[in-house]
């Protein structure tokens, strides 16, 4: 049987099966639901844990061995199949096939996987195999689903948080749900009070990750260009890679030639920054902004950044650094632009 993720534990309490299948791309979810699963096993007396990883090469026997096997310390064990590959090839399921044909009721076993893709979920075998055990398919959190799920994270720890505060942390991991749990494991250990604002975020976050490139973009939108030039020495010294760099700048560029189309098109400023999800603690630095450049500055900035692109893979003989430099001065001075390029 197929479930969500919701009713993972609530079906395991009903009944527990001979084989529990968690299926994802989004390792950090695997992790989590797994340890889930593993805190129930032990509740219930499977106190002995066997862990097996099916590699390329793997010998199929030892997981048909360890169904058969008596225990020597336990009553109950709990079976580990890790099992890297998104296709099951056909030895994988002669042996899965096999397993549940005498399942052992003193064992659990729990498969974990990539996504399994939709052909496989649609074939006889694994029909089968859902018929006689679980199957639950961890989707990965989409982007605008991401600040709900740290907003969930974060009231599980006793933290209400606002809004523009979770979204503020959404935008600054960039979709990397890892970075999210950690900011939010972070956040609880920060946060004085059971409320959490934009402007908390925005000083905690900059507390602790003050050179990061997200500390650069604010000094570019702010006009400080020897703070940004700072920022930039600082990353670059730390090993930071230069196209990370730039992907997230020129993402910051494009939503502001967006904005301002907005506005040649007679859009009021607090509609434009409404519209374009702009916190409340950044707008006086994007107003900055889009008062000071026009789409000339911008597109000028774009080509700079392709050239910084084309420098590090070799197709230009420029020093990207160098080009990243003047890249974040001219973002934070358009006016600097005049006979550039």
């Amino acid at each position: 049987m197929q479930v969500k993720p919701e009713q993972l534990l609530t079906s395991l309490r009903r009944q527990v099966p001979p084989l529990l299948w968690l299926s994802s791309d989004e390792s950090l979810l695997l992790q989590e639901t797994g340890d889930a699963v593993r805190g129930f096993a032990k509740e219930q007396g499977f106190t002995e844990r066997l862990v097996l990883e099916a590699g390329p090469h793997f010998d199929w026997n030892l997981l048909l061995g360890a169904n058969q096997e008596l225990s020597l310390f336990a009553e109950r064990k709990l079976i580990e199949l890790r099992f890297g590959a998104h296709k099951v090839d056909e030895t994988a399921r002669t042996a899965l096939m096999e397993y549940l044909q005498k399942p052992n009721p003193d064992n659990l076993l729990l498969l974990t996987s990539g996504q399994l893709d939709k052909q496989s979920q649609g074939t006889k075998w694994f029909k089968e195999l859902e018929q006689a055990g679980l199957f639950c398919l961890l989707w990965p959190v989409k982007a605008q689903e991401l600040p709900g799920w740290i907003g969930r994270r974060l009231a599980a720890q006793g933290i209400h948080a606002e809004a523009e505060a979770l979204q503020l942390l959404a935008d600054r991991v960039e979709g990397n749900l890892l970075a999210a749990a950690q900011e939010a494991d972070k956040l609880r250990l920060l946060v004085t009070g059971e409320g959490l604002s934009a402007a908390d975020v925005q000083d905690l976050v900059a507390d602790n990750a003050r050179y990061s490139v997200f500390a650069l973009i604010d000094a570019c939108l702010g006009g400080n260009g020897e703070r940004a030039l700072r920022i930039l020495s600082h990353l670059r010294g730390e090993g930071e890679e230069a196209l990370y760099i730039v992907a997230l700048l020129c993402k910051e560029i494009r939503a502001l030639e967006a904005m301002l189309a907005d506005l040649a098109q007679g859009q009021a400023l607090g509609a434009v920054l409404q519209n374009h999800r702009v916190w409340s603690n950044k707008q006086a630095q994007v107003s900055r902004a889009l008062q000071t450049h026009r789409q000339s500055s911008l597109l000028a900035l774009l080509e700079r950044a392709r050239r910084i692109d084309q420098s590090v893979k070799g197709l230009l003989k420029l020093n990207e650094w160098d080009e990243l430099g003047a890249l974040v001065l001219r973002f934070s001075d358009p006016r600097l632009l005049v006979g550039v390029i």
